[in-house]
């Protein structure tokens, strides 16, 4: 925990110390109270003083098994394989397209001489496949590889053929490869390395926060050199962007880091033009087009016997290798489309033989492409260029649940607003609805009484004014904490919720709040002990007991994360909301009672469920989860999406719409993402 974390506690501390030392000074018997004081004093720092040494050992143990940077490398190897294994069979890279690659002709890569490190060398052939990658990487001096390519060439899917192969070929003390979207890094805010552990950290969340090796480990993973960044689409960060992120990962891989960088080729061209010099000892390859006999091949693969649809566009492919079809299926992408939009046995490929242009037989694809997929494609189509004209609006965004409420118009405001809406109905639910049904059961006699229509209005416009009031209160504090936040300079990343992973057994939960009831019995035994006009109360003790079980609830039910497993985006979210019911629940609970045992007033009571509800809200339930079903709900009810926002988002990536990199999706090419944004 850093030291940011601590002011809580520590401002608590302060004021009970404080509120401790006025309540001696102003009693008649001070110093009688304060012996007796500093004699409990003395017995509760002595049992603390044991306490924490024994968990400073425990503590101490822990750091020593969960630093082993070896056994976090290796923990992290799995995880990719898996990940990425997993994914190339989503993407359909099981039998990938027969793609060559070969030495770039460009004026981009340092001299032959410098990417060998031998002096003699004035020339540098590299040439092979797809598949092929990872040999030639390894046989690279300085580790160091540039893949570059033409717009749906497959630079990330030979950048994931290429990580796997890396993983499954990994030797002791090898670096681990970790792709990552250089589209997230937000350059203004983080520098290389602290970006890297933090996507480590995000898409494993066995390095976050709560996990068993933890973020600390993550960076020292990227600093010893023990990950090996595989940067996908520096053509996709911000052109103003593309010569800084150059230099900083030029800089760090000048100490002879090993890197994997993927770009279109004309950017990457133009960005070395513009820096100046080349990255490190890089060698830069070529991804090539994809041959004519290569796209027939593909395309007939698995295709039943007897099945003749694909005959004719096949014997154009094979007897005109330089046709328009050739030119315009001379790309992964391209292929990709005509094989999906193609597969059902209603269809004919012959059709693209129609069109005069590459163009035409592109947009041919991209038309045909949703029909294939969805039953209802006109409803998919809108849906899908909602969020990638969203997506436009913020660079660098991409659909990570989490993130996704940062697609609102006005986000923060909107969000902030909305939960003080749905604060002030259950206030009012809480508070209200009882004395609705009661006034309309049990009318006080003594009274003339309403009709009951006047009095549902009469708590109709109370409700709706406590909603009002709750949007606009709600509303002021998402403003005023953006408006901070952005008057600070500080990253908007802060207004982002992580997804919180784990909850512990039933077992355990039990074993912890036994002991927070145990505590909150032993404070308020100490406060009857020091005071002894205090009788013993069991609705006093019950209370402190519901306040300890509390605070143990919120700051000991999130367990260390062991995640055998790569998270996927429906487990982080269910897990997720999951912690954020069980702590919400427990503290409204306790709360609730703790307050109301206070006093017998009924109006106090009130206000004290009010206060329980309003910590809640702000406190367990500000997360994550909260801010998906706000989301959700919003974009549901101008009919953007479905309700079922989680599950729309699987079934496009089930069916390659959307790729997953980590926990979050992404639209499984840029192209496609740009002709649903119309861009």
């Amino acid at each position: 925990m850093g030291l940011r974390r601590w002011w809580l506690p520590s401002g608590a501390f302060s004021v009970a110390l404080l509120g401790l030392l006025l309540w001696v000074s102003r009693s008649d018997e001070a110093l009688d109270r304060g012996d007796k004081l500093a004699g409990v004093a003395g017995a509760v720092l002595a049992v603390g003083g044991l306490v924490i040494s024994v968990i400073g050992v425990v503590v101490a143990v822990r750091a020593n098994r969960v630093a082993d940077h070896a056994q976090a490398a290796d923990t992290l190897a799995r995880l990719v394989v898996r990940q990425w294994t997993r994914e190339a069979g989503a993407r359909g890279l099981t039998r990938p397209i027969d793609i060559d690659w070969a030495t770039t002709l460009r004026s981009v890569a340092p001299s032959p001489a410098e990417v060998v490190g031998d002096p003699r060398f004035t020339r540098l052939t590299l040439h092979g496949a797809v598949p092929d990658l990872a040999d030639a990487f390894r046989a690279l001096p300085g580790r160091q590889l540039v893949v570059v390519g033409e717009p749906g060439s497959g630079k990330t899917s030979a950048a994931i053929l290429l990580a796997l192969g890396l993983t499954r070929q990994r030797g002791p003390g090898d670096p681990v490869p970790l792709l990552l979207s250089l589209s997230t890094w937000d350059m203004v805010e983080h520098d290389f390395e602290t970006w890297v552990a933090h996507r480590l950290a995000v898409d494993h969340p066995v390095f976050g926060e709560r996990g068993v090796h933890g973020p600390q480990v993550a960076r020292a993973l990227v600093e010893l050199g023990m990950v090996l960044p595989v940067l996908d689409g520096l053509d996709e960060v911000a052109r103003a962007g593309r010569v800084f992120a150059v230099r900083a990962i030029a800089e760090v891989v000048g100490r002879n880091r090993p890197l994997v960088l993927t770009s279109r080729s004309e950017e990457y061209e133009e960005v070395i033009r513009e820096h100046g010099v080349a990255i490190g000892r890089a060698a830069v390859v070529e991804l090539g087009p994809v041959r004519a006999a290569a796209a027939a091949d593909y395309l007939t693969s698995g295709v039943p016997a007897g099945d003749g649809r694909w005959d004719e566009l096949v014997a154009e492919l094979r007897d005109h290798p330089d046709g328009v079809v050739a030119e315009a299926l001379s790309t992964p992408l391209a292929v990709y489309l005509a094989k999906t939009a193609y597969g059902s046995p209603g269809t004919d490929p012959a059709d693209l033989l129609t069109c005069g242009t590459p163009d035409a037989v592109e947009n041919h694809l991209y038309d045909a492409y949703l029909p294939a997929l969805y039953p209802d494609h006109d409803r998919a189509r809108r849906r899908f260029a909602f969020l990638a004209r969203r997506l436009a609006r913020r660079p660098g965004s991409d659909l990570s649940w989490w993130r996704l409420f940062l697609l609102l118009p006005g986000a923060h405001t909107l969000v902030a607003a909305t939960r003080g809406a749905f604060i002030g109905t259950m206030v009012m639910a809480i508070v209200l609805l009882p004395g609705l049904v009661w006034g309309l059961l049990q009318p006080d006699p003594g009274r003339r009484p309403l009709p009951p229509g006047h009095i549902v209005v009469l708590y109709g416009i109370l409700f709706l004014a406590a909603v009002v009031v709750g949007a606009v209160v709600g509303g002021l504090r998402g403003l005023a904490r953006w408006g901070v936040t952005r008057l600070m300079r500080r990253e908007e990343e802060r207004l982002v919720h992580l997804p919180r992973y784990g909850l512990l057994r039933l077992r355990q939960v039990l074993v912890r709040l036994v002991f927070a009831v145990a505590l909150g019995v032993a404070v308020f035994c100490s406060i009857a002990f020091m005071d002894r006009g205090i009788p013993f109360s069991w609705d006093e003790a019950s209370a402190w007991a519901a306040f300890g079980a509390v605070l143990m609830a919120n700051l000991g039910l999130a367990p260390r994360i062991r995640a055998d497993e790569p998270i996927r985006p429906a487990m982080s979210l269910a897990a997720d909301r999951r912690i954020a019911l069980t702590l919400g629940a427990v503290t409204v609970v306790g709360l609730s009672y703790v307050l109301m045992s206070v006093t017998r007033n009924q109006a106090l009571r009130s206000l004290g469920v009010v206060a329980a509800i309003w910590i809640t809200a702000v406190w367990p339930m500000s997360c994550a989860w909260v801010k998906f079903e706000i989301v959700r709900f919003w974009f549901w009810a101008f009919g953007k999406t479905p309700w079922r926002l989680m599950g729309f988002l699987e079934g496009a990536h089930r069916r390659g719409v959307l790729r997953q990199v980590g926990g979050t999706y992404e639209f499984r090419h840029r192209r496609i993402q740009d002709y649903f944004a119309g861009t």
